[in-house]
C-alpha cells in the first residue's frame, strides 16, 4: 500500500480518500513528514543521507536499525503511515473526527495547545484505563513517558530520551572571555556552591555594563534577551508559575518578584542592551549576543545552531571568536536551587492516542515499538554520537560542549508545566521594560485574563 506521499500536506479534505485506501492500516497524523513507515525507503531519511555523506558509521547503523524496525512493526501491527495533515489540519481532525467518534488517525502528533484540551475533553485515551499497572509507561519509562497534568490521567505521550530532555531548554549563557577579562568568578562555580543568586547576577551585570572605548556611550551590556524567555526563566528561577493549574498564580508574590527583577534590570540597574521596540525583538534581542558585547543571554541550541556560532559541520569556516558557557539561571529570593524548574515542558513533540478507535492498546504499542528501535539498549539512543548537533552547536571545544550539554540536561531534568503562553493573551512586557507600568500594575492587568483563559482551557 503505497499511498501516503500522494496525500502529504493536503490536509483534512483528503482524509476520506486516504482512509478508504488505508482501511487496515494505522495512521499517525502530523504536520511534517517523518520517516520511517510503510511507504518509505531508507533513503527518505535525512539522518541516513547525512550519515552516508559524512561517512558516519555510527549514525548510519542507527538509521539502518530504524529502517529494519519497519517490517517488524508491520508484522505485529500491520502497515502504518505518517500523514502530513498540516498544523491546522491536525487540529481540525482532532476536534472534528475524534469528537464525532470516528477518528481519522489512530495517533496524533500534537503540541500542548492541542494535547491538553484533548485530554481535558476526553478526546485522548487515558492509557491508565487501557494498559496494565505494571506497563513500562508507568514504571521505568525507558521508551515513552507521559505529561502529568495533575488529574491522574496518562494521555499525552513523549519519547523519554536524552534529546527530549535537552530540547526546548533555555539555560543562561555567558561570554566566557568577557567575564574573565573583568575578573568575575565563573558562575558555574557559584551555582555549585549555592551562591548564584539574583543579587550576584545583578552585581555581575553592573560590572559588565561599560563604555569600553571611552566615548561616553555604553557599548557593552550585562544582559540582552527576548522578553518571553527573560520573564519565563526569571519566574521559574524564583519557584513561581502563572498558569500551572486551574487557578491563576500570576498575582502571586513570587511572580511579582520576577516581574520586579525584570523591571529593575532595565530601569533601576540599567544593565540591559537597549530593547528593540520598533523592530522584531524575537530576532534582534535573541541574536545581539553574536556581536560580542553582551555578558549574559538566554540560549537554546537552536539559536546557536541558527547563528552557526561555532561552525558545526565546518560549513562556513567562520565562528564566534569567544567561548559560550551555559549555567542554570540564578536563584531568586523565593526560589530554591534544588527545586527550581529549568524547563517549561509545554513545547516539543508529544502524541495522543485518539479516543473512539477499536484498539487503543495496539496504537500505543505501535508508537512505543516505533521509538524502541534500539530494543531497550538506551546507550545507543542516548549516545553522544547520536546527539552531535546538541553538542557541536554550542562550542568548538569538547570540554565546553560536554559541560553545556550537561546544563541543558539538568534544565530538562527539572521540568514544569506552565501554560501561561497558550491562553490567547498578549502580555505587554514592553511597557514593563519601558518603566511605564509597575509589576503590581502588570499583575492587576492580566490576572483576570489568565483566570478566564484557564477557565476556558479546563472547561470550567
Amino acid at each position: 500500500m503505497k499511498n501516503k506521499k500522494r496525500f502529504v500536506a493536503l490536509g483534512v479534505a483528503s482524509l476520506f480518500a486516504f482512509q478508504c485506501m488505508s482501511v487496515s492500516a494505522m495512521n499517525i497524523g502530523s504536520w511534517w513528514t517523518i520517516p520511517y513507515d510503510s511507504d518509505d525507503e531508507i533513503t527518505d531519511s535525512e539522518d541516513y543521507n547525512t550519515a552516508l555523506a559524512s561517512g558516519d558509521d555510527f549514525n548510519l547503523n542507527i538509521a539502518q536499525r530504524k529502517w529494519d524496525n519497519v517490517p517488524v512493526l508491520e508484522e505485529k501491527y500491520g502497515e502504518f503511515f505518517w500523514q502530513n495533515l498540516t498544523y491546522e489540519g491536525t487540529k481540525e481532525s482532532i476536534n472534528t473526527s475524534i469528537l464525532a467518534g470516528s477518528p481519522d488517525c489512530e495517533i496524533y502528533l500534537v503540541d500542548t495547545g492541542m494535547g491538553v484540551p484533548a485530554q481535558m475533553n476526553g478526546l485522548a485515551v487515558d492509557l491508565k484505563t487501557v494498559l496494565p499497572e505494571d506497563d513500562e509507561l508507568f514504571t521505568d519509562q525507558t521508551v515513552l513517558s507521559y505529561l502529568d497534568l495533575g488529574d491522574g490521567k496518562a494521555c499525552i505521550l513523549y519519547e523519554n530520551s536524552a534529546q527530549k530532555q535537552v530540547e526546548a531548554t533555555y539555560p543562561l549563557a555567558f561570554n566566557v572571555q568577557m567575564l574573565e577579562d573583568n575578573n568575575l568568578e565563573d558562575p558555574r562555580d557559584l551555582w555549585e556552591r549555592g551562591e548564584w543568586t539574583w543579587d550576584k547576577f545583578n552585581e555581575y551585570c553592573q560590572v559588565l555594563t561599560q563604555d569600553t572605548d571611552g566615548d561616553g556611550q555604553i557599548d557593552q551590556y550585562g544582559y540582552c534577551g527576548f522578553e518571553v524567555e527573560t520573564f519565563e526563566q526569571l519566574m521559574m528561577s524564583n519557584g513561581a508559575n502563572v498558569a500551572a493549574g486551574p487557578t491563576e498564580t500570576l498575582s502571586s508574590p513570587a511572580v511579582g518578584e520576577a516581574l520586579q527583577q525584570m523591571y529593575d534590570m532595565y530601569n533601576t540597574y540599567n544593565v540591559c542592551y537597549p530593547y528593540d521596540f520598533d523592530g522584531t525583538p524575537s530576532d534582534s534581542m535573541r541574536n545581539q549576543y553574536t556581536q560580542g558585547n553582551i555578558g549574559f543571554f538566554p540560549m537554546a541550541c537552536w539559536i546557536a545552531a541558527g547563528n552557526n556560532d561555532y561552525d558545526y559541520g565546518d560549513t562556513q569556516g567562520t565562528y564566534l571568536q569567544w567561548d559560550t558557557a551555559y549555567v542554570r539561571w540564578p536563584v531568586g529570593p523565593s526560589g530554591n536551587k534544588d527545586t527550581n524548574a529549568g524547563k517549561n515542558d509545554t513545547s516539543g513533540t508529544f502524541y495522543i492516542i485518539a479516543a473512539g478507535q477499536k484498539d487503543p492498546a495496539a496504537a500505543y504499542g505501535l508508537l512505543h515499538d516505533f521509538y524502541n528501535w534500539f530494543d531497550g539498549d538506551t546507550s545507543m539512543r542516548d549516545a553522544k554520537e547520536t546527539l552531535n548537533w546538541w553538542y557541536g552547536s554550542t562550542s568548538r571545544k569538547e570540554e565546553l560542549q560536554n559541560a553545556n550539554f550537561d546544563v541543558m540536561a539538568d534544565c530538562g531534568a527539572h521540568a514544569t508545566f506552565d501554560n501561561w503562553q497558550s491562553l490567547g493573551i498578549e502580555y505587554d512586557f514592553q511597557s514593563l521594560i519601558r518603566g511605564e507600568v509597575t509589576p503590581a500594575q502588570f499583575q492587576e492587568t492580566y490576572k483576570q485574563q489568565v483566570q478566564d483563559g484557564l477557565d476556558a482551557y479546563f472547561g470550567n
